[in-house]
């Protein structure tokens, strides 16, 4: 924990910064508001504790401005025993508490520690809202993927940025909770899927928007790199961040600041970023559609993460694993597979990867009413077309490639009552991919 000292008396602050430090708080210490101010347009703190009553900038002016246009931290005022109107009137406007001068160090640790866990809770329901919840949980034996595993959990420990690389479905945001978790941090981990945000939104989703920024914009709002202070972001799909953005994105992670739509406060942030993607970032540096120092920025620690097709035997282990998890969900009894079933599953390449597995496994989990899954329960799909495994023939064989894609994402759509994100899922593409497929076939996004 990270703590601002706003006060004039320097006794004071020399003898709370002493206390904090032997409690294990480290103290930032301004002897009035504007110094204040300064230090928290400069740097990330979990806590302010702010004296009333102070020559040139006083704490209810520095107040005001943390409200409405500095960082989101909570801020406990300082007050004489005359000032306790004035600090009631902080409470309105925004004071998270105040304490009476003098005060019990003790109490003002008390206080702190829970304004801070308060506000840590309240971002993580907000990060969990806004981002996917899956546990982390690495399946499987194969020294591919126990290579990739090591090097996550190596390269945790470090404030290094991670770029994870891989096909798609190959478990990426799996590695970077794994990667979250090793890391010690005790802030929330937050997914964003960047080729899932309409683009118009993605500014406001990543670093928020001042009251009045846009048409619709009632109040402020907290961006991801807010809401993930102390803890994780995880940038998916990075290669579809457009150009404009990614001069943001740059600008953010070398100054460990980010400035919300509408505003023109610089707001510090400490986030550990982490980054993936299943494009070739290389290539599209070379034809201008990603910028060479931002893929340098988040190239600093890379890490592949195998096919599935690469993991010998973990293709039943993973089989297995989602029967249990998703048979239990369900309520139905499934054994497991059969013999058969196995030897299907380990023969087939999968290119889908792990994700294309779980797909292929809940449909026959939702179709077989057998409690032991047969290799007649399983169907494949191409990840790029939604065409079933098996070669077409007759009619179907006569179709050109477009029109059994077309007809392919139709059937994936009605599959998933329209819902474009999960399509997606489903096929292996990218929400925009998607979208521009629909408009090359003349169907209505």
């Amino acid at each position: 924990m990270q703590v601002l000292l706003v006060d004039d008396e320097p006794n004071l602050l020399r003898s709370l910064e002493g206390f904090l430090k032997t409690e294990g708080i480290g103290c930032l210490t301004a002897p009035e508001g504007r110094a204040g101010q300064a230090i928290l347009q400069d740097r990330a703190v979990d806590a302010v504790v702010l004296d009333l009553r102070m020559p040139g900038m006083d704490g209810m002016t520095l107040l005001r401005w943390i409200k409405e246009s500095g960082p989101d931290v909570p801020v406990i005022m300082a007050s004489a025993h005359g000032d306790v109107g004035d600090a009631v009137e902080a409470m309105k406007l925004g004071a998270y508490d105040y304490l009476v001068k003098p005060f019990d160090p003790d109490e003002l640790v008390l206080r702190l520690r829970k304004a801070v866990r308060e506000r840590t809770l309240r971002n993580g329901v907000e990060a969990e809202r806004r981002s996917a919840d899956e546990g982390v949980e690495v399946i499987g034996e194969s020294p591919a993927i126990r290579e990739a595993v090591r090097l996550v959990e190596k390269a945790a420990v470090t404030p290094a940025t991670i770029l994870l690389t891989g096909e798609s479905g190959t478990g990426k945001e799996v590695a970077a909770r794994l990667a979250h978790q090793a890391s010690g941090r005790t802030g929330p981990f937050i997914a964003v899927n960047l080729g899932a945000i309409p683009e118009t939104l993605i500014e406001s989703e990543l670093f928020g928007h001042e009251k009045g920024a846009f048409t619709g914009a009632d109040t402020r709002k907290q961006g991801l790199f807010e809401l993930a202070q102390g803890g994780t972001l995880f940038l998916d799909e990075i290669g579809e961040l457009p150009l404009h953005l990614q001069v943001k994105l740059l600008r953010a992670l070398q100054d460990r600041k980010i400035q919300r739509l509408g505003g023109v406060q610089g707001i510090p942030v400490d986030a550990r970023i982490l980054a993936a993607t299943n494009r070739d970032l290389e290539a599209m540096v070379r034809e201008g559609t990603f910028r060479e120092d931002l893929y340098y920025r988040i190239n600093v620690i890379r890490i592949v993460l195998p096919p599935l097709r690469a993991r010998t035997g973990d293709v039943t282990l993973l089989a297995e694993h989602f029967i249990r998890k998703l048979s239990g969900t369900m309520g139905r009894r499934v054994d497991g597979l059969s013999p058969g079933a196995r030897a299907l599953l380990e023969s087939y390449p999968f290119p889908g990867n792990v994700r294309e597995l779980q797909n292929a496994v809940e449909r026959a989990l939702i179709l077989s009413d057998r409690v032991v899954l047969e290799p007649e329960d399983f169907q494949f799909f191409a990840p790029t077309t939604g065409a079933p495994r098996e070669a077409p023939s007759g009619e179907e064989g006569s179709r050109t490639l477009a029109e059994t894609e077309r007809r392919a994402i139709l059937a994936a759509l009605e599959r998933n009552a329209g819902r474009r994100e999960q399509t997606a899922r489903e096929l292996g593409i990218t929400r925009r991919t998607l979208l521009t497929k629909l408009k090359e076939y003349g169907v209505s996004p």
